[in-house]
């Protein structure tokens, strides 16, 4: 239908505005709601002519020439620019992080910033794979790139934020005193070690066997844990004990290495054939640590779906804790964790296993 003709008093007027009392009012294109712009013709003359390119229906010629045609790909591209540098990932999360990004980059990459919707990322997040931890961790870097376009005024809202968070269960087995003192007595002398650090300490895998020698001094085990370097910036000045320092003791052993828990190697190899990552002939990597302990397992009997890992001595040393008497926050400061949440979620499913347990002290040899 073919619009009224304007009064002469009103020739030129841009779409939509129209006299208010004393000042001028827009009314919407599509939902005819009014908007009061003031008393500045100059102003609302401007301000009804962007409003009326930016919401008249069909308007896609000022679309094409103004309009927003930044691609998801783009805003991906300044994430890894801007946002990702900051973060100090560590190497192995790092890799994670990249594999998802390069799937969403691969789904959704070309599609424009401005035309992804809702709908969309929800598609997106559920056809991308069947597992509810997986697609929430999908969700969570789609929700950081397109967070990177609105920052850059892109688009006005994130659309990731209105879709689905998808819960999942833990899954790996909690690790139990019994369990511990019987993989304990399957292990080698390295891995007795590695174990009882972790479970005093609540150290993970990785600074475990990061751990030299140099780093004990003035009473005091200094740690930046590997997970926190760079990034929330947490460093640990664990005081040492007497259960700490016996097991900082048993480490000083007939072999020369750096590294407080160190084994000779099973076969002599040339420097250039060796891990990259490998500093010493007796440092003890992470993968080792961790097929050690699951073969001492085996050994031990532990089965199941999803048997319990290195990483849970890390929980079961913090309800140790918490058990003999250590407050949350106490816990919360030796994991170094940034919040309670984070915590409590360690030390949940052991309630009912150490009624009457003192934290490590029945454990250490």
């Amino acid at each position: 239908m073919t619009p009224r003709p304007r009064s002469k008093a009103r020739q030129g007027w841009p779409a939509n505005l129209y006299p208010n009392r004393d000042g001028f009012k827009y009314r919407h294109p599509v939902t005819r709601k009014e908007t009061f712009m003031g008393r500045d013709q100059a102003k609302a003359f401007a301000a009804a002519r962007k409003l009326n390119a930016m919401l008249m229906p069909g308007n896609d010629l000022v679309d094409r020439v103004v309009g927003s045609r930044e691609t998801v790909a783009e805003a991906i591209a300044v994430f890894r620019r801007d946002d990702i540098p900051a973060r100090g990932w560590a190497p192995k999360t790092a890799e994670v992080y990249e594999s998802v990004i390069r799937r969403i980059e691969a789904g959704m990459g070309s599609r424009l910033a401005g035309d992804v919707t809702v709908k969309d990322c929800a598609e997106f997040i559920r056809a991308v794979t069947q597992s509810d931890r997986a697609r929430q961790q999908f969700r969570l870097v789609l929700g950081w790139i397109m967070a990177c376009a609105v920052q850059e005024g892109w688009i006005d809202t994130n659309p990731v934020l209105a879709t689905r968070r998808f819960q999942h269960e833990r899954k790996r087995a909690r690790l139990t005193k019994e369990m511990y003192a019987a993989i304990w007595e399957q292990a080698e002398p390295w891995l007795r070690l590695s174990m009882d650090l972790s479970l005093v300490t609540l150290l993970r895998r990785e600074d475990v066997v990061s751990l030299k020698f140099t780093d004990v001094r003035d009473g005091f085990l200094w740690v930046v844990p590997l997970k926190t370097e760079g990034s929330t910036l947490v460093k640990l000045k664990i005081n040492i004990g007497e259960q700490l320092a016996a097991l900082l003791a048993q480490a000083r052993d007939a072999v020369l290495s750096p590294f407080v828990v160190h084994r000779l190697p099973d076969r002599a190899r040339p420097s250039d054939k060796r891990a990259a990552a490998r500093k010493h002939h007796t440092q003890v990597m992470p993968e080792q640590l961790t097929r050690a302990f699951q073969d001492a397992r085996e050994a031990a009997g532990i089965s199941g779906a999803n048997p319990p890992s290195f990483h849970e001595i890390r929980s079961l040393g913090g309800a140790l804790l918490s058990e003999s008497g250590w407050a949350i926050d106490q816990v919360q400061s030796l994991m170094g964790h940034s919040s309670v949440a984070m915590t409590e979620h360690y030390l949940e499913g052991h309630e009912t296993t150490w009624q009457e347990v003192c934290a490590g002290a029945t454990l250490l040899r």
